[in-house]
């Protein structure tokens, strides 16, 4: 085995902690580095979809982000100060155990959770450490690193860049960022709010002067953010007043700011570099792929990016894998990122629209589609990243049972788990993947790890059926996952990988995809 590989994760935000954490649940022993004193203060991003949510409730169970923090429920769209439309973000949800849409936590309390589960592995932070050179190798990475001991040189194995926006590891590696940075000014402030308000709603309100979106935070606090326009001199830092002034103008809400705890402006860059793997040097999150803010997503795609990269480099230090899969991390992520890019600036050009015209139709359009039921599930769907699939691309092997196929996440379903209700991913809970075997009994010759020639990584084994691990007594999801004598194999990040009749179908989708490691 390879468990002796020095990997160094660079960067202690969401994206790298995730990747720590995951490969750290493999028994493995990460590095990670983080040039700042501590976790971040701020509240920064301010939701964790459910995609995210339940690619990584195997990790971290999904009520621990919803100890103190609120449910996203809802979102009203204003123009003009006319209401065009409310989404009720909880429609449709399957039983009361069901994921949120999302849910309402700041960056802060995520990295505090994500770190206390760290710490559940005996892995910690090291801070104010950061990485000020490499020379890349066929093997590896020479790394420079500076820390509170002075500097050292890490011969490191593999190297996850999960550093930000601006990536020291990828200018390092000289790699181009393609894209472009708008031209627009916008304001951002976290702000205290005299006035009760529903603390599960968000607010987005258009005006001939683009968009004001208000986000609860959390104990009377709200983030508004606003786009102020074409800019090509610097401004001063906002102050309440300002923050003040744009609620009063640009909004209908009639709030009073009270206190500032968080002011600023940015401006908004839309970039992708072209390739996330570079030997053993691999690039997750931010310092991949930049986008809009628009729907939220940066956070997320990011955390699921590390969770992608990381069970794979599991699954070949295990030697379950050969270095190949670490390759399809790429095929799968990169049009993620793609996507998200295209679909946040498509979102946010919509919010930017100044002609009289344009703007009348696309509040027609919003007011229409959103009193549309299809639409509005495709919307949350999109919101939410439970539209993301991998049918396309190497894993996925095409089998399919119903509307499900191989790629795909596994879908929700509320089921009994001794004999009390609860979402069907608590199967998932305890291995890195799992075979959900649907029917009375485990068939024999169930491969014993996820990987080939018997390593590799745990593989859980869980019957839904009458006195199984979890009890399907109106039969909705047996039906949905195939009916019984199904196997269905998941993996660790919550994707359909096969769906077959046998043990056999199992070992020879494992066969197919996990190349030889002695070949690597």
């Amino acid at each position: 085995m390879k468990n002796d590989s020095t990997i160094l994760v660079c960067g202690a935000g969401p994206v790298g902690l995730v990747a720590a954490l995951e490969l750290a649940s493999h028994g493995l022993r990460p590095r990670i580095i983080d040039s700042n004193d501590g976790p971040t203060d701020l509240s920064k991003a301010l939701v964790v979809w459910r995609r995210t949510l339940k690619s990584i409730d195997g990790l971290v169970p999904f009520e621990r982000f919803l100890r103190g923090h609120v449910p996203m429920r809802s979102a009203r769209i204003m123009s003009d100060g006319r209401a065009i439309a409310s989404i009720d973000l909880d429609e449709e949800r399957i039983g009361a155990t069901a994921f949120p849409t999302g849910v309402l936590v700041p960056q802060s309390a995520t990295e505090r959770i994500l770190i206390e589960a760290l710490a559940e592995h005996h892995v910690r932070v090291e801070r104010r450490t950061r990485l000020v050179g490499l020379v890349p190798s066929a093997t590896g990475a020479a790394v420079r690193i500076e820390g509170p001991g002075g500097m050292e040189t890490v011969e490191a194995d593999w190297l996850l860049a999960c550093d930000g926006g601006h990536s020291t590891i990828r200018k390092a590696l000289d790699l181009e960022f393609p894209g472009a940075t708008l031209d627009h000014r916008w304001l951002i402030a976290d702000v205290a709010i005299e006035q009760a308000s529903d603390p599960s709603q968000i607010r987005i309100e258009l005006d001939r002067g683009g968009v004001v979106a208000v986000f609860p935070v959390g104990a009377g606090r709200w983030r508004v953010v606003a786009d102020l326009g074409p800019c090509d001199v610097e401004a001063p830092e906002p102050t309440l007043a300002d923050v003040q002034r744009m609620l009063d103008t640009r909004t209908t809400l009639e709030w009073t700011a009270t206190e500032a705890y968080w002011l600023g402006h940015f401006k908004i860059n839309e970039r992708q570099i072209e390739r996330y793997r570079h030997g053993r040097v691999l690039l997750a999150g931010d310092a991949a792929h930049v986008h809009s803010p628009a729907g939220g997503q940066g956070m997320n795609t990011g955390m699921q990016d590390a969770q992608n990269l990381a069970w794979k480099l599991a699954v070949h230090l295990r030697d379950g894998a050969g270095d190949s899969l670490l390759d399809t991390y790429h095929d799968e992520r990169h049009p993620v990122g793609h996507q998200v890019i295209r679909d946040s600036a498509r979102m946010l050009r919509m919010t930017m629209l100044t002609n009289r015209l344009a703007r009348t139709a696309r509040n027609s359009l919003v007011h229409l589609g959103m009193s549309t039921a299809t639409v509005r599930r495709r919307f949350r769907a999109m919101i939410s990243e439970d539209a993301i699939d991998y049918r396309a691309h190497g894993l996925a092997d095409g089998t399919r049972a119903g509307g499900l196929r191989s790629g795909d996440p596994l879908p929700e379903f509320e089921v009994l788990v001794g004999g009390r209700p609860a979402p069907l991913h608590h199967l998932l809970r305890g291995s890195a993947a799992t075979v959900i075997v649907i029917g009375p009994a485990i068939p024999p010759g169930l491969p014993g790890s996820f990987g080939v020639n018997g390593r590799g990584t745990t593989l859980g084994v869980r019957r839904l059926g009458a006195g199984g691990d979890a009890e399907d007594p109106d039969g909705s999801c047996t039906a949905a996952l195939g009916g019984s004598g199904r196997l269905i194999l998941v993996r660790p990040d919550g994707v359909i990988a096969t769906i077959v009749d046998t043990s056999e179908g199992v070992r020879a989708w494992m066969d197919s995809v996990f190349a030889d490691p002695a070949a690597s």
